[in-house]
């Protein structure tokens, strides 16, 4: 009965031994994830800072493209008008083929 009362207890120490490793390795692991996450929230936040003044320009280039493609926007109804209309010319004509409009 000694014996086993011994095994146990080593047994036991054994297990412990091991499920302390265990809990060592993975606090290490996350201590080290901690560390990288703060790392990125520090470099997150220098990047906020620097592109902050960006934010007035991006505005005004934005309204600037807007207008830019209302413009374009224009010009393709413009070109599909004249598509046509040359289209009706070249076939009243009789001369070749006529360019395909959007809807084709």
């Amino acid at each position: 009965m000694r014996i086993l009362t011994w095994i146990t207890v080593i047994y036991l120490a054994v297990l412990v031994l091991a499920l302390a490793v265990s809990l060592i390795t993975i606090f290490v692991y996350l201590w080290r994830i901690g560390s990288a996450l703060a790392a990125v929230q520090r470099e997150l936040g220098q990047a906020q800072a620097n592109t902050a003044p960006l934010e007035g320009h991006l505005e005004v280039i934005n309204e600037g493209l807007t207008g830019v493609g209302n413009g374009l926007k224009l010009v393709d109804e413009n070109l599909f008008e004249v598509n046509e209309s040359l289209g009706a010319v070249a076939g009243h004509l009789g001369i070749g083929k006529t360019v395909k409009s959007r809807e084709s």
